[in-house]
């Protein structure tokens, strides 16, 4: 399966809207998410996103949080597992042109 790059620019209005946006790449593309990061496109600061192609199989909704340490991310993840939302991946993203720690989860089908 192969790895498909996305970059969404830094001045992404809110979590929610890079949410959004992933959802509607992940269904566009046929690839489920699996990273994001600070990254840079041409001398321009980016979130750096990657998706791996899937077989016809419906991902589902995502869920993005901000966190803003290890202990709390741990803390949300246990939460998640409870309620059988895997985690999809830990990085960091750019909201209105800050950078933050962001997790993601995948809703329960």
């Amino acid at each position: 399966m192969a790895s498909i790059p996305r970059a969404y620019p830094k001045n992404m209005s809110s979590l929610n809207g890079l949410e959004l946006t992933c959802e509607t790449d992940e269904a566009d593309l046929a690839a489920k998410l699996t990273s994001l990061a600070l990254g840079n496109d041409d001398g321009t600061d980016v979130t750096a996103a990657s998706y791996d192609e899937i077989d016809g199989v419906k991902v589902g909704h995502l869920i993005f949080e901000e966190y803003t340490t290890d202990v709390d991310a741990g803390s949300r993840e246990a939460i998640h597992k409870t309620k059988g939302e895997p985690l999809v991946c830990k990085g960091r993203a750019y909201i209105n042109s800050q950078a933050k720690n962001v997790i993601v989860f995948r809703e329960k089908p």
